[in-house]
């Protein structure tokens, strides 16, 4: 009996209840890594939320998110059609936030699907981010540049199928998630969005696709 009442007083002591605590998060730590999924920072609040289309706020939210946006926003869109997100990206700049946008090809060539053929047709939301002065690349080196993303001020990310359009908000089935305060994924976010910028082509008027996508032969 003594041998037993030691050995569970020593189990219950302060010093080995630390170190418990200590192997535990070591554990979840580890299955972090494992899994590749990114631990939240220990010290701010991370969170998830998501919107469901149609009607389901997601538009709303984009545009809360921007106009509280104090250093920076960066955006990959594949449709950009929705007024309130361009007015309030445009607004962003206007008050001195670092914006800058990367968009697919159709934004300013629409292919003909039957000759194979593309003819100039420039986006009223690439002409209106243009003129306002906002940084603005176009992503051709892909059939379609089909991300969704929006990271604001290091520590917001927006991503899901919600395209950054009145029909995506209004007439699909669609899911937008917000990220916040989650360094290690953001990080991987904002590494993929400065490599597209790099090999995107900056927007001006006249701009020459560099690059026509070709199916590869599989044999």
């Amino acid at each position: 009996m003594a041998r037993q009442r030691s050995l569970s007083t020593n189990m219950f002591r302060p010093g080995t209840l630390v170190l418990a605590a200590l192997c535990l998060l070591a554990g979840i730590w580890l299955g972090h890594l494992r899994n590749n999924t990114p631990a939240a920072h220990p010290q701010v609040n991370s969170s998830l939320k998501v919107y469901f289309s149609p009607d389901g706020g997601a538009t709303r939210e984009l545009v809360r998110l921007i106009d509280s946006a104090q250093k920076s926003v960066d955006v990959q869109a594949y449709s950009f059609t929705s007024k309130p997100v361009i007015k309030a990206l445009i607004r962003a700049k206007d008050r001195g936030v670092d914006v800058e946008i990367i968009l697919d090809r159709s934004n300013v060539a629409r292919k003909n699907y039957r000759t194979h053929t593309y003819r100039r047709l420039i986006s009223p939301g690439l002409d209106a981010v243009y003129t306002a002065g906002i940084p603005t690349y176009i992503d051709d080196r892909y059939l379609i540049a089909h991300n969704k993303v929006m990271l604001i001020d290091g520590h917001i990310l927006i991503t899901g199928s919600f395209n950054f359009s009145y029909a995506a908000a209004h007439f699909n089935a669609e899911n937008m998630l917000v990220i916040k305060n989650i360094p290690a994924l953001i990080k991987q976010y904002q590494t993929n969005f400065e490599f597209h910028e790099k090999t995107s082509q900056r927007y001006k008027p006249g701009l020459i696709l560099e690059h026509q996508f070709h199916f590869p032969r599989y044999h």
